[in-house]
Formats: C-alpha cells, structure tokens, sequence
C-alpha cells in the first residue's frame, strides 16, 4: 500500500492544523488576559463538554443530574479562585465545594427515586470536568499573577508534545499496541515517542524561561515523564469512555478534531498534576 497520503488526507490534515492554530490562538489569549476572562471561559467549556458527555453518555441509557453538575461545577470554579486561599488559608474550599456537591445530589437521590447509576456518573462527570478544569484557577496565580502565565502553559506544553510525538512516531515505527481493547491505534512506541517529545519541548521551553523554572535535569526529566503520561493516562481514559458509550469522537467541537473533550482529555489529567508538582518542586 502506497504511504503517501491521499489528497483528501492531506485536505484533512490542513483542516485539523489550521483549526488547531486557531483554536491556540484563542487558547492563550485567553490564559493571557488572567482570571477575569478564564473563569467565564471555564465554564463554558465545562458546559459543552458536560453536553457532550451528556449526549454519549444517553447512548447508554445514563442520565446525568445536570442542575447539580452545573450548579456544583459553577460553585467549584468560584471555589477555586486564588483570593480566597489568599484571605482564608485555612479553609479547603475546594473540599468544601465537593462535599456541598455530594451531600446535594445525594439527598436529591435519596428524595426522587434513587437512582444510584445517575448519582455515580454525575459524580464522575464532577471530578472529571469541573474539578479537574478547577486547578487552572490555581495554576494561572502561581506563584503570582505575572509569573502564573509561565506555569499554566507547562500542561499544555507537555500535553500538546506528547501528542505530537506520539503520533508521528506511532505513525513511523508504530509496531505493538499499547491498548488494543480501548483505542488500538496506539502503540508502545508512540507513548515513548510522546515521553521523549515532550521531555525536549520542555527542556527547551523551561531553558528559555530559566528564571521561571530552575529545574535541574533529574528533576525535569520526572517532571516531564509525569506529565507525558498523565497525558496519555488522560486520552486513554476518555477513549475507554468513547468505546463504553459507541461513539468514535466525542462530538463535533473543531473541523477535523472531534469533540471538545476530545481536545482536552489529556489537560484533565495534566492540569491537576501539573499544580501538584509545581508545589512539591518550588
């Protein structure tokens, strides 16, 4: 069979690198405009990807308490902003906001027919989307409003390397599958493919703003793999979700990318990590 892509593959190729740019572009205008816009703006995407869950998760039969997941992933956001840890430390607000969440939609259950499946997936909708998508909060003040810029982007960095380098060496050398029973087009290769890119767009990045991050090698080289695979951990998870519910893609969010959960299933993982590590090392 001939490699060399067909004209409409490399139609579709230029479809999903010019709406990716585009969606990059929107992306870190928006990280760069600081808290102020990125809250409304997580919201909105924690609304369509809560309708996109919503509609794949129906295929199944699985309803989803949507009042409670949108009303307890709004609290959550507002939870998470900095200024509140700034003027009460001593408050975990975000526990605070998933406890008022459980205690909510558990007793809406135990009050309007018990419906123990809808209660588990509204949980796991919560933990998947809104809290996860939280820590970007977190991550954009940290250490301070000038500096949070530098660290939000090391999730997207290391998320974006990864699944680049997985797929192009996936794609060249690509020869025992990784998990074949939830998304056999990746290999082992291509995850060392992705461990290995985004080691060196990190080491790269992090050099350029040394100031920013002094990690010494061992440490950058921990950081990285951490990442890479928390991001891959992140697509394998939502590909196990896609396979679960019968759908190939998610939805239908950018030309030529799928869905929008498609796109940031490995920020769900890395975002959280991400503001773990950052802690720890600094």
């Amino acid at each position: 069979m001939d490699p060399r892509p067909t004209p409409a593959g490399g139609e579709e190729l230029a479809t999903r690198v010019l709406s990716a740019l585009a969606g990059l572009f929107v992306l870190f205008l928006v990280l760069w405009a600081g808290l102020l816009l990125i809250l409304p703006a997580l919201f909105l995407v924690f609304l369509l990807g809560t309708l996109e869950l919503k509609e794949m998760l129906a295929r199944r039969g699985i309803a989803l308490n949507l009042p409670f997941l949108l009303g307890g992933g709004g609290l959550l956001f507002l939870f998470s902003l900095p200024p509140l840890y700034w003027h009460f430390p001593q408050v975990p607000w975000r526990e605070v906001a998933l406890g008022l969440f459980l205690m909510g939609s558990l007793s809406y259950e135990l009050l309007k027919g018990a419906d123990l499946t809808r209660f588990a997936f509204t949980l796991f909708a919560f933990l998947y989307l809104p809290w996860s998508l939280g820590y970007v909060l977190l991550l954009r003040e940290t250490p301070d409003s000038a500096l949070g810029l530098w660290t939000l982007s090391l999730p997207l960095v290391a998320s974006f390397a990864t699944d680049i380098g997985a797929y192009f060496v996936g794609r060249t050398f690509g020869q025992r599958k990784l998990a074949p029973e939830i998304s056999p087009g990746k290999t082992v290769e291509g995850s060392l493919g992705g461990i290995a890119v985004s080691f060196l767009a990190l080491a790269l990045y992090t050099g350029l703003v040394r100031e920013v991050f002094p990690f010494g090698l061992l440490e950058l080289w921990l950081f990285s793999l951490l990442l890479s695979l928390a991001a891959q951990l992140g697509d394998l998870v939502e590909s196990m979700l896609k396979r679960y519910c019968g759908v190939k893609d998610s939805g239908r969010f950018l030309p030529g990318h799928g869905g929008l959960l498609d796109r940031i299933d490995s920020l769900l993982f890395t975002f959280p990590l991400t503001y773990f590590l950052v802690v720890l090392f600094t």
